[in-house]
């Protein structure tokens, strides 16, 4: 993977669109990344990470942060990124979430832009679209690149800081920062999967086991049923397992096969006493129920002769009524007859009474009388005809009455109806007057609030320059105070550090005047001396009296403590900067004024922002009422008019309306005929029509009864003759009431049903016949005899039964037995590979976790990990031997951590002594050299277990610093090294001494309006 081009606009401290050609800057394989504090060095790799990835490496990862301050409000952040892995070029294109400006009118507010991607590939000469989704392109740019984004600010973005902390880490924070870059969570989820299955299998396990021991309890519970029901009461032991009661069970079917043929052989001889002693009661029973069955009868029949007397009337009474129940019919027939015609005269005298009483009688010619015969019927001729033809004639008229009563009623409603109308137009002129007034006031009050809206922009302009210079003096007086703090704190630290520069330069220049003596004290008489060469030392130099040898560790520790100082003075002089900037830039801005004037200018903004608002709303309301109210003036207008036609047209239809019925009134007076209304004389008319017609109709049905009387009088008398009754009255005499005949009926059909079984009994004492050889009948045997021969059949029964009982609960036991050895023997060889898998899993498991046969014990993943690690130390040492003249190596070590190996830690040896020092014992510059190495160790493992990525690009980020002239001559000769095959490597750093080394340079260029970029190629001094 290489870096070929990198764009940035509103990005970090970059406000203006910044181009870097990595192609040309990388030319010659090592290039510094330089500039001051601040100025945006860490932000070129935050970008190159964004375009990649989305995100930026750590704290930094908020992407609606990434956007500059020194940029335009409208100018959109953006990076772009160019970049090849293997054969294949790309092009990605980013923009992280921002608020623009708002472009409705006014221009207040603002508007979420979201975050944008657009990831092209170049093929055959033109770039070609690949994703333009953010997470479809992260994913796709990570399948090309081979590494996640924590693995990428790993490999390709050393970050010198972070790997110093790894070099000190404890086991745990190691282990989490390994898991990260090699994915070893897997090992882990193997771990939990182990556990899981062990548990699964574990519980499988148990199950089967408790069903095997399930079986063997029933079977022993049957055995211990059976042994308490027929042996000592005791039961078999409860102890063992399953695998042991395979034994048990068949041990007590012998005994139980024994014990069931000894019982089915006493059931056999039982059954046998049964049968005989049921049979011998039966003979007992025969014989006595024949003797009292025939003393019995003797007794029935004695009692059915002497209620024979009781009997015969009751037969003969029911002979009688038998016979009159023939004539009944007839005899009930012409009594009903007679009743008809009874009741059809009074009906008829009734109904003529009732039509010679009607007001119309004497017009029609019908008097009242008496009716005796339905040859009376004084009714005149034709009287229906003339009735309905004066009725036809009536109605006629009675509907000319009808409409003459609506006539009038429709004119009364019309007048009323034109009287309301009348009423509305007057109430539609009040609405109109008042309307026009209010109407005339509104728009006085409108053309005022109008002048105070007028002001409402002004008033928000003036109040937000208010609240801007409130916020700014409040700012200014903060940071006026933390820039005094800074600058006395820079000052101290300046002081500080040029006192312990001194104090190094004092004890280096000790030390150099005191190289004589110090030489002079190894020389010895015969050895050579180092400088001259002579065997002789006449005049060795010695130390001035009174002065201490200064030596090198002394010395260093000094220049360490300056150096120190100097990145403190260095820190606190750009913090003093920064807020001394801060302070100046709002005191531009008017900080520095008088905070109670400032407040005073923002209460007033306020208030007249309130009322220019309030004018606002108000006249919107006056607006939206003076258009209701054109609304409603139109609306009463059409409403005034609309009543006055209306009232018009009302008039005119009631006097159209009452012309009509004086013209009917005319017609109706020759019609009335005395009456008061046409309705009264139709209703007169139509009940006398009904009157008519009911007597016409009375007087028919009259003759026709007096007719049926006859012939039904006719037929009764013809089927009296030839019988024993000489009237109608006699035959009622005869006949009984239903109860009395159903009484009669049941008591001779009992007696007769009596006799007939008495009969049918004295015949089954005659076939029987005699009981002994004699022909006579034999004793009938007694009560006691019959109780003996029944309590021995019922006590032979119980025993059979007790018999039969116990073979059954024998037979069902075997069975039953029978059945727990089949499940027992199937449920042991379920058990058995369930056991075996459980074994073998509590063997993985343990192992896996660390116990066991684990003679590491170590978990599986940490085993991994420290696989991992040992490859890093390996890959690091060679880095750190070749930056420390051979002299230290990175060793992995995996001591135990109480009762477990960790596995995941790191020592150093130094080659010099042949000792093993803990990593926390290095100097700055050897901790630096040694977390370099680490890091680049790192790359190199994780870049193998990435797939064997190519990677061309590396960034080290700053540490330099902390080397002395030698170190750094031996760790650029390591990091010229990785140039090897192709691969650029940027350094970032402060120090001078690497400006002077590295001819490529970019430089990170700091001003007020943004940072820019600049590349520099010179040559080394």
């Amino acid at each position: 993977m290489r870096i070929h081009r990198l764009e940035m606009q509103a990005f970090g401290p970059f406000a203006d669109r910044q181009a870097i050609d990595f192609d040309e800057l990388g030319a010659h394989g090592l290039f510094l990344l330089n500039g001051p504090t601040g100025a945006g060095k860490t932000s070129v790799l935050d970008a190159i990470c964004f375009g990649l990835y989305g995100t930026v490496p750590g704290a930094r990862q908020q992407g609606r942060r990434l956007r500059s301050d020194h940029a335009a409000q409208d100018t959109p952040p953006e990076v772009v990124c160019e970049f090849s892995s293997g054969v294949r070029r790309f092009e990605v294109v980013r923009s992280p979430q921002w608020e623009r400006p708002a472009k409705r009118a006014g221009g207040k507010g603002t508007v979420t832009e979201q975050a944008k991607t657009l990831l092209r590939e170049f093929v055959d000469g033109a770039w070609v679209q690949k994703s333009s989704r953010n997470d479809e392109a992260s994913a796709e740019i990570t399948e090309l690149l081979g590494m996640n984004r924590d693995q990428f600010t790993r490999v390709v973005m050393l970050p010198q800081g972070d790997f110093a902390a790894f070099l000190r880490a404890d086991a745990a924070s190691r282990e989490q920062l390994l898991q990260q870059l090699f994915g070893t969570s897997r090992f882990e989820d193997i771990e939990r999967r182990l556990k899981a299955e062990l548990v699964e299998a574990t519980d499988r396990f148990e199950t089967a086991q408790e069903q095997s021991e399930h079986v063997l309890r029933r079977a022993r519970d049957e055995i211990r049923r059976y042994r308490g029901e027929t042996a000592d009461g005791s039961g078999p032991d409860d102890g063992g397992e399953a695998e042991g009661g395979e034994t048990e069970l068949e041990q007590f079917q012998a005994e139980l096969d024994s014990r069931t043929a000894a019982a089915r052989k006493e059931l056999a001889e039982l059954m046998t006493a049964r049968e005989s002693a049921e049979k011998h009661l039966q003979e007992f029973e025969h014989r006595r129920a024949r003797g009292v069955a025939l003393q019995q009868l003797i007794r029935d029949e004695a009692e059915h002769a002497a209620s024979e007397a009781e009997i015969e009337p009751q037969r003969a009474a029911l002979a009688t009524h038998a016979a009159a129940s023939l004539l009944a019919g007839s005899v009930r027939a012409q009594e009903a007859a007679a009743g008809r015609a009874e009741n059809r005269r009074t009906e008829a005298a009734v109904t003529l009474q009732a039509l010679a009483d009607h007001v119309l009688a004497p017009a029609y010619a019908v008097a009242s009388y008496t009716v005796s015969s339905a040859a009376e019927t004084p009714l005149p001729d034709g009287l229906e005809a003339r009735v309905s033809a004066d009725l036809a004639a009536a109605r006629a008229a009675r509907e000319d009455e009808e409409r003459t009563e609506a006539l009038l009623a429709r004119a009364g409603a019309e007048t009323d109806a034109a009287e309301a109308f009348r009423v509305q137009a007057v109430d539609a002129d009040a609405s109109l007057d008042s309307l026009r007034a209010e109407e005339a006031e509104l728009a006085g009050e409108a053309a005022a609030l109008g002048r105070l809206a007028e002001g409402e922009a002004r008033a928000e302009a003036a109040l937000a320059a208010a609240e801007e210079l409130v916020a700014t003096i409040s700012s200014y007086a903060a940071a006026n105070e933390r820039a005094a703090v800074t600058e006395k704190a820079a000052a101290d630290a300046r002081q500080e550090y040029q006192d312990l520069r001194q104090r190094w330069q004092d004890l280096l220049q000790s030390r150099l005047d005191q190289a004589a003596a110090e030489l002079a004290q190894e020389l010895a008489d015969g050895t050579p001396c180092p400088v001259c060469g002579g065997l002789e030392h006449p005049r060795p130099a010695e130390l001035p009296d009174g002065e201490a040898p200064v030596t090198r560790e002394a010395e260093q520790a000094a220049k360490a403590r300056a150096g120190k100082a100097e990145a403190a003075y260095e820190e606190a002089r750009r913090l003093a900067g920064t807020a001394a900037e801060e302070a100046a830039a709002l005191r531009a801005r008017g900080g520095a004024g008088d905070a109670a004037s400032a407040q005073d200018q923002l209460d007033a903004a306020r208030a007249e922002l309130e009322d220019a608002r309030g004018a606002v709303r108000a006249l919107a309301e006056a607006d939206r009422r003076l258009t209701a109210i054109a609304v409603e003036l139109a609306a009463a207008e059409a409403a005034r008019s609309e009543a006055l036609i209306s009232a018009a047209q009302a008039d005119s239809r009631a006097a159209a309306a009452r012309e009509q019925a004086a013209e009917l009134s005319e017609r109706l007076r020759e019609a009335l005929q005395g009456f008061p209304s046409i309705s009264e004389r139709v209703q007169s008319l139509a009940l006398f029509a009904k009157l008519a017609a009911a007597a016409r109709e009375a007087a028919g049905a009259l003759a026709a009864a007096e007719e049926e009387l006859d012939r039904v009088s006719a037929e009764l008398d013809a089927a009296l003759a030839g019988t024993t009754f000489a009237s109608a009255a006699e035959v009622t005499a005869a006949l009984l009431d239903a109860a009395t005949a159903d009484a009669y009926a049941s008591a001779v059909s009992d007696w007769e049903e009596q006799g007939r079984r008495l009969l049918l009994r004295r015949e089954s004492q005659a076939a029987a016949g005699p009981d002994d050889a004699a022909g006579e009948p034999l004793a009938v045997p007694d009560e006691e005899d019959v109780a003996e021969a029944a309590d021995a059949a019922a006590a032979a029964r119980k025993e059979q039964e007790e018999a039969a009982l116990l073979v059954r609960l024998l037979e069902g036991s075997a069975v039953r037995l029978a059945e727990y050895s089949a499940e027992l023997e199937a449920a042991l060889k379920r058990t058995a590979p369930l056991r075996a898998r459980r074994d073998l899993l509590q063997s993985v498991a343990d192992t896996a976790r660390g116990g066991g046969e684990n003679q590491y014990k170590m978990t599986l993943s940490t085993y991994v990990l420290a696989a991992r690690l040992e490859q890093v130390a390996a890959a690091a040492t060679e880095r750190l031997a070749a930056m420390t003249g051979g002299r230290y190596a990175l060793v992995h070590n995996d001591s135990k951590s109480g009762n477990r190996k960790a596995g995941l830690g790191l020592h150093v040896t130094d080659e010099w002594t042949g000792q093993h020092r803990d990593t926390s014992t290095l100097s700055g510059g050897e901790s630096f050299m040694a977390s370099l190495a680490l890091a680049l160790g790192l790359a190199d493992v994780v870049q193998q277990e990435a797939g064997g990525v190519n990677i061309e690009t590396l960034f080290v980020d700053e540490g330099f610093g902390s080397l002395d002239e030698q170190s750094l001559e031996q760790v650029m000769d390591a990091l010229e090294g990785l140039r090897d095959g192709g691969r650029v490597v940027g350094l970032v750093s402060h120090v001078a001494e690497m400006k002077q080394r590295i001819p490529a340079q970019l430089q990170i260029l700091k001003g007020r309006n943004g940072s820019s970029v600049r590349y520099s190629a010179g040559v080394p001094g």
